[in-house]
């Protein structure tokens, strides 16, 4: 059973008062890099930092600072909602209109091709025929042809977690899919190791799933277990990391990830996890370092290389890494994740605006304000599908106004079209917010 205990998540957000007792070194200045398209997500390889975005964008730096523009068409082109890379050579980057590219030379070039006629929401591939991926409706796989097939069993397990919040390749055989009912509901993984001939699906007892990636050939899972259930009073959860080579056969790693004890860790790279918006952890090899990320504009958009760390914040915006001496103590919540539709979700066919990514925190923290609100929405949606400006009306707070509204300023839309051709868009809506007063 998935025990994912909402109260603790709430505590976690009301601890805006505690910090780390951590020395910092370094410059405490975030720097926002100027490339010629709007970045939307961010990855690593050992060695560099890659970017995709609006028109095909996919740019690179070694340092976060210098960025070399290898793919993009300046008028029209795909929005890249997601890029990884398998190898330092073989690398992807997906999006809308089924747009899948690839490239086998370490990111010098790109060819796309459409394995889709749907918007690919996430992907992980392989090499350039193997892999799985997720379009509004479908979850896919390719076996070593160019045409995808859809996983459609076990069928009872799609329909009971239908919100996919990860996608994990580790070779052209193992794969696996972090499936939930949905936030903080039960959760499990749905793997294959033949392929994609059989699936199966493991939902760890007594344990919460936070994060789920591929880190040197094995799966990974950051969360929390729940022990001590027969005593008297119940149970209560410690942070657990666990791995596995194949997803169902799972062993608890032996590195120290106490820090990950007030929140959850998660939103989990290669390099690490956050513990909090001012701790990144990684617990993949022993032993476990701890760095501390200066205050700024952090996203759950975020990679690392050596000491470097961006992340996509309206543009990429990166900062130094410093070693943490001390962390006993924690910091502000790590970042909201916007997480993907559900499988189940019905697609107007009618409506010439459709959300990839609209986002909002579950629960704000304010110094005014407790309780339910209704606030009013005024959006202005370019060709591409970001936001142009967002008004926000009926905000508890000027503070909470100004975050809902930049937090809508990263929101993503299919590119809206008027008899085939792009157009701006202007839409209204109403949407409820749960603030709770900080201590």
């Amino acid at each position: 059973m998935f025990y994912r205990i909402f109260l603790r998540s709430l505590a976690a957000l009301m601890l805006t008062t505690l910090s780390y007792a951590q020395t910092i070194t370094g410059p405490a200045s975030w720097t926002t890099s100027d490339v010629s398209f709007r970045p939307i997500n961010i990855t690593s390889t050992k060695s560099s930092f890659w970017i995709c975005g609006v028109g095909e964008g996919i740019a690179t730096s070694v340092d976060g600072k210098h960025w070399e523009v290898k793919h993009h068409i300046e008028n029209g082109g795909a929005v890249l909602l997601g890029i990884g890379f398998a190898s330092e050579t073989f690398g992807y980057a997906f999006g809308t209109s089924g747009a899948l590219l690839i490239t086998e030379d370490g990111g010098t070039t790109w060819l796309r091709r459409n394995v889709s006629d749907q918007t690919i929401l996430q992907a992980s591939l392989a090499d350039s025929s193997h892999g799985i991926f997720r379009t509004g409706s479908a979850l896919l796989y390719l076996d070593g042809s160019d045409i995808p097939h859809a996983i459609t069993e076990p069928s009872e397990v799609l329909r009971k977690f239908p919100y996919t919040y990860s996608l994990v390749t580790l070779s052209s055989e193992k794969m696996g899919i972090l499936l939930s009912e949905g936030p903080f509901s039960e959760a499990g993984f749905l793997t294959t190791a033949n392929g994609g001939k059989n699936w199966t699906f493991y939902d760890p007892p007594s344990t919460g799933i936070a994060s789920f990636l591929a880190v040197d050939g094995h799966y990974w899972m950051s969360g929390f277990k729940v022990v001590d259930k027969d005593k008297p009073g119940g149970g209560h959860s410690v942070p657990v990391a666990l791995t596995s080579e194949n997803g169902t056969d799972w062993q608890t790693a032996s590195h120290e990830v106490q820090a990950c004890h007030w929140q959850e860790c998660g939103l989990c790279t290669t390099t690490g996890c956050f513990a909090s918006n001012s701790l990144l952890i990684n617990f993949f090899h022993s032993p476990t370092t701890y760095f501390s990320i200066p205050p700024g504009p952090l996203t759950a958009k975020w990679a690392s290389v050596r000491d470097q760390i961006c992340t996509i914040h309206s543009g990429v915006t990166c900062n130094t890494l410093a070693i943490a001496t001390d962390v006993l103590a924690v910091g502000d919540p790590k970042p909201a994740e916007q997480v993907v539709k559900p499988l189940s979700a019905k697609i107007s066919s009618n409506s010439s605006l459709q959300c990839l990514a609209c986002g909002l925190d579950p629960v704000y923290v304010d110094t005014k304000a407790q309780g339910s609100f209704v606030v009013h929405v005024s959006l202005l949606i370019r060709s591409d599908g970001t936001v142009e400006s967002a008004e926000v009306k009926g905000a508890p707070s000027e503070s909470l106004q100004h975050k809902i509204q930049a937090q809508m300023f990263e929101w993503l839309f299919e590119p809206p079209t008027q008899n085939g051709k792009p157009i701006r868009i202007s839409t209204q809506s109403t949407i409820s917010i749960n603030v709770v007063r900080s201590k």
